[in-house]
């Protein structure tokens, strides 16, 4: 085995799985084995294989890049990293990935990609999820990178997260060009949020929207969350007749982007560490601006 440009090379001596010959000559762990499988940093004869149950067979060779430390310009599964630290990753998350696994462990998700990710450069790093995105809602999210950034942003979450705006399509054109909502949100038994007539035992949810585009079917906007509740603006939105295209769940019915229109555009807070404030932002997907084209 030798080590030449931060690339680690193998003789394979014997017939056998490919994870399973790396960790016995290597030494690394199956986690760190099928992160850089999955990240595209394995060679066999000079072919890339990302395949976690392929076979290699002796005299064949393998080559094992570990300068794949990725950074904020690379993606992993489609997740992009927008800044990184020792203390935070922010990261733009794509539709159809879940935040967090909700119970099946072999599910890939936002968390799962960042884990094996931070991994990469030392088995002891972890990494925390402080606030969730749904599956099919894309955009960016924060995770901490310590046990005390996860308390202290989760503890203070209302007063550091000083602003989370989101681009939606809403089915309808909107009769108003900016509005403030103000509700009451309760779950039921089904796990289902739903506008309850009273405050009594429900979380007041308050947004404010402005009208970028509309037509005659449907109208983008721009949602500002002053408090950030469960399915808050799907159900906020629904209430007033003008559910979140593509929400199944609340009345979007079909979606002209054949998904949930609905993106985490741009985030604020103040670092848990240093003080400053961050401000992230992405562009409103392409998609939803050519609904209105």
């Amino acid at each position: 085995m030798a080590k030449k440009n931060r690339q680690t090379t193998l003789l394979v001596k014997h017939d056998d799985e490919l994870p399973h010959y790396i960790m016995e000559a290597t030494g690394k762990s199956r986690t760190a084995v099928k992160s850089l499988l999955a990240h595209k940093q394995v060679f066999v004869d000079g072919k890339n294989v990302s395949q976690y149950n392929a076979a290699v067979r002796a005299n064949q060779v393998i080559t094992i890049n570990s300068t794949g430390t990725l950074n904020s310009k690379h993606m992993l599964n489609n997740l992009r990293i927008v800044f990184e630290d020792d203390d935070i990753l922010v990261v733009e998350k794509p539709a159809g990935l879940l935040s967090i696994s909700t119970g099946n462990g072999n599910e890939m998700t936002a968390y799962s990609i960042l884990r094996n990710y931070v991994k990469i450069k030392s088995q002891a790093n972890k990494i925390f999820i402080v606030h969730r995105l749904d599956r099919e809602t894309s955009g960016l999210m924060l995770f901490a990178r310590n046990e005390r950034t996860k308390e202290t942003l989760q503890s203070n979450w209302n007063d550091m997260v000083q602003q989370r705006k989101y681009a939606a399509v809403v089915c309808g054109a909107l009769p108003n060009d900016a509005d403030t909502l103000t509700s009451y949100l309760k779950e039921n038994a089904a796990m289902r949020m739903y506008v309850s007539k009273t405050a009594d035992h429900a979380q007041r949810a308050v947004l404010s929207y402005r009208v970028l585009k509309r037509n005659s079917r449907f109208s983008l906007i721009e949602v500002e969350l002053e408090t950030g509740r469960k399915n808050q603006i799907r159900v906020q939105m629904q209430e007033i007749g003008h559910s979140v295209a593509g929400d199944k769940k609340y009345g979007g019915g079909a979606s002209p982007i054949g998904r949930l229109a609905l993106h985490a555009q741009s985030l604020e807070f103040i670092h848990p560490t240093t003080r400053e404030k961050m401000c992230f932002s992405t562009k409103i997907p392409a998609k939803f601006a050519a609904v209105f084209d």
